[in-house]
């Protein structure tokens, strides 16, 4: 972008006794030639400033456009919370499931198999190179199930990689060290990957039994709501579609623990909190542009039409009294603040979910999200919104005041350039003129001066001055 302080200034140095003047001349036709340009420039400078300004405004009505997404998604991945009376359970609860409640009774968590090696006729100091077997080929042999295990040599670091490869989904191998730090005993250690009372055994290719204790688990057990009891290979397990638990303890006594699953307020309440906070940024925004310190902005009808939209969303209901959100402790003050009230909403809701439920909607079925939605998107549409037009019309004109600035400039320049030129050839022709007449002053003044010497020297004879030619 140029701009008129990019013009070279007024460079005039004249020779004539009128250079001052001719100077004053020649900056005062050289204001005068950069007025239109001073007057695009002070254009282009109220078209910045509305863009800066409008930016503003798109960055909070776009937080607000957020925020009512937010309030949708925490819709869509549900509402549903869960309670549990004591802590032999954890439980999880989808969106997809039902408020219920649920009794669970823990009469074993269960556990894993268990294996340990036997000791070598020399302990195993560095698993890396030692092993509990000169070969490197074995049988895994799991409730009578053979499985061949191929180790790359005969290292018990081998043994282990090879057996977590081949039968990683039935048991997990690791190096143990029962002794003590300073003489190391590392055996072969197995644990089943599922709960249940496993036999593990594992044997070289001699037959040789290297197995010295194995212990077997035993499943989970429990029983939901007074039923037979269930046993389980893993405590991870499904109570109702979309309640899934995890055993954590038995239970202690006879008493089965509670589980209620139920539709919780207090996320949503939390999620209107965040659009309430949305909502006052916009709102606060928009008062910065109106009044006598509104800005350049102030008076503006996009202005006056984002108003009318948070109006809109802050008093809203479906044509009646019961659909309005100040029912759920949602209110707009005098100041056009939003607010919510936690303990409000959620005692509300509570009562009526339902109710709550419908009166919300959602961004395209309808009720409150689908209405903040299609006002928000009139606003904030990349390519149809209101505040997008607004914002692309700017940028568009200040494109072409840029350019008419780039070329009233260059023209100034160039009128400039004539001003300076013409002067100094003025001042040029002065200075001739004024070289002339102190040559004519001065012949006048030498022949003044002789005719004088005559009359007073009668009878001197008369001295001719030739004047020298200019």
């Amino acid at each position: 972008m140029s701009s008129v302080s990019n013009i070279p200034s007024n460079l005039f140095t004249g020779t004539s006794g009128f250079a001052s003047t001719l100077s004053q001349v020649l900056t005062r036709a050289q204001a005068i030639a950069a007025l239109p340009v001073h007057s695009m420039q002070a254009t282009l400078t109220d078209l910045n400033q509305r863009q800066s300004a409008l930016q503003g405004v798109d960055s909070v009505f776009t937080a607000l456009q957020s925020s009512v997404g937010y309030l949708q998604s925490t819709i869509t991945a549900g509402l549903l919370s869960s309670s549990v009376s004591d802590n032999t359970v954890s439980v999880n609860v989808a969106s997809t499931a039902t408020p219920a409640n649920y009794s669970i009774l823990v009469n074993s968590i269960g556990s894993n198999s268990h294996a340990l090696s036997t000791a070598g006729s020399t302990p195993v100091s560095d698993p890396s190179s030692g092993g509990i077997s000169g070969s490197n080929l074995y049988t895994l042999n799991i409730n009578g199930t053979e499985t061949s295990i191929s180790a790359a040599d005969s290292s018990l670091n081998s043994l282990v990689t090879a057996i977590n490869q081949t039968a990683g989904s039935q048991v997990q191998a690791t190096v143990v060290n029962v002794g003590s730090p300073a003489s190391p005993d590392y055996r072969l250690s197995l644990q089943s990957s599922v709960l249940a009372p496993d036999t593990i055994d594992l044997t070289d290719d001699s037959g040789n039994d290297l197995i010295a204790n194995s212990t077997q688990g035993e499943y989970a057990n429990y029983s939901i709501d007074g039923s037979d009891a269930v046993s389980s290979t893993t405590r991870n397990i499904t109570i109702a579609p979309g309640v899934t638990a995890t055993l954590k303890n038995q239970s202690t006594t006879a008493q089965a623990a509670n589980i209620s699953v139920f539709q919780s307020a207090t996320t949503l309440a939390n999620a209107f909190s965040t659009f309430a906070q949305a909502y006052n940024n916009a709102a606060n925004t928009l008062a910065q542009h109106h009044g006598q310190n509104g800005g350049v902005l102030e008076g503006d009808s996009l202005i006056t039409s984002l108003g009318n939209i948070l109006q809109q969303i802050g008093n809203y209901s479906a044509g009646t009294p019961s659909t309005a959100l100040a029912n759920y402790g949602i209110t707009l003050d005098q100041n056009g603040q939003l607010s919510v009230d936690t303990g409000a909403f959620t005692a509300a809701a509570n009562s009526n979910f339902s109710g709550l439920m419908n009166v919300l909607g959602g961004a395209t079925t309808g009720g409150f999200l689908k209405t903040v939605t299609n006002l928000l998107k009139g606003a904030e549409d990349p390519t149809a919104g209101s505040v997008k037009q607004a914002e692309t019309s700017l940028t568009n004109q200040i494109t072409v005041q840029n350019q008419k600035i780039n070329d009233a400039t260059a023209h100034l320049a160039i009128v400039q350039q004539s001003l300076q030129q013409q002067i100094s050839s003025a001042d040029a022709t002065i200075s001739a003129l004024e070289s002339k007449v102190s040559y004519v002053s001065g012949l006048f003044a030498s022949m003044l001066g002789n005719g004088s010497n005559s009359s007073t020297n009668s009878g001197s004879t008369s001295v001719q001055h030739t004047p020298t030619p200019l």
